[in-house]
């Protein structure tokens, strides 16, 4: 376990220089390789289903060191897996995810680029991508990505098109707005506060309309 966390550090290093464009990074690639590790020999389906153990274990963690500690376990399963398979983007959009949730945002960016490049129209890595720019309120790219997750198949998510229908009606966007939260509610038609959020809105641009306007002062 010690020499995959070894690796790990060697990489997430590597990709913070080559982001920031840092002569040394052929210098680090090199180091990687002298550790010598067969990934040949590890076990796909074994270091994946501990990897996505580690990471459910660490979102329902109840203190933060439990979930750190997993996070940390999962990274390093993850980065395994990448290595087995380097054409896979699933462990590059779970490493995403992961310094995601540590506040690391080079380094999410740059396994989710890594991720699009292998895969662009791959749903999961333009959602998680979308939700990157999502929490950290940069609405207008995590619509891009949303888009793209929806038209590349993510059809089925209320969640999806329930902040689509949030971020359109950050931009006043009523009526697009509107057609997201209705498409969300279809999906799930128990959410009684987006049903409430979708009657407020429709109260509010009937009070708009002229037909209120005149019915008002007649």
């Amino acid at each position: 376990m010690r020499q995959i966390y070894k690796i790990v550090s060697a990489v997430v290093l590597l990709i913070f220089l080559v982001a920031t464009n840092c002569c040394l990074a052929g210098t680090l690639a090199d180091d990687e390789k002298s550790l010598n590790v067969d990934y040949s020999k590890f076990n796909t389906e074994a270091t994946k289903n501990t990897a996505d153990k580690f990471f459910k274990i660490a979102i329902n963690a109840e203190s933060e060191e439990e979930k750190n500690d997993n996070l940390e376990k999962a990274s390093a399963q993850y980065y395994v897996l990448a290595n087995i398979n380097k054409s896979d983007p699933y462990p590059c959009i779970q490493l995403g995810r992961i310094y995601d949730l540590q506040g690391k945002d080079l380094y999410a960016k740059a396994y989710f680029g890594r991720a699009l490049a292998l895969e662009s129209k791959n749903s999961d890595a333009n959602y998680y991508f979308g939700e990157f720019y999502y929490t950290r309120g940069q609405y207008q790219k995590a619509l891009e990505f949303y888009q793209k997750s929806l038209l590349y198949g993510k059809t089925a998510d209320a969640e999806l098109y329930k902040k689509i229908g949030h971020i359109y009606e950050r931009f006043a966007d009523v009526k697009r707005a509107n057609f997201y939260y209705n498409a969300s509610l279809e999906l799930n038609p128990k959410d009684q506060e987006l049903k409430e959020k979708i009657n407020r809105s429709a109260v509010k641009e009937y009070e708009k309309s002229g037909y209120y306007k005149r019915r008002v002062h007649n």
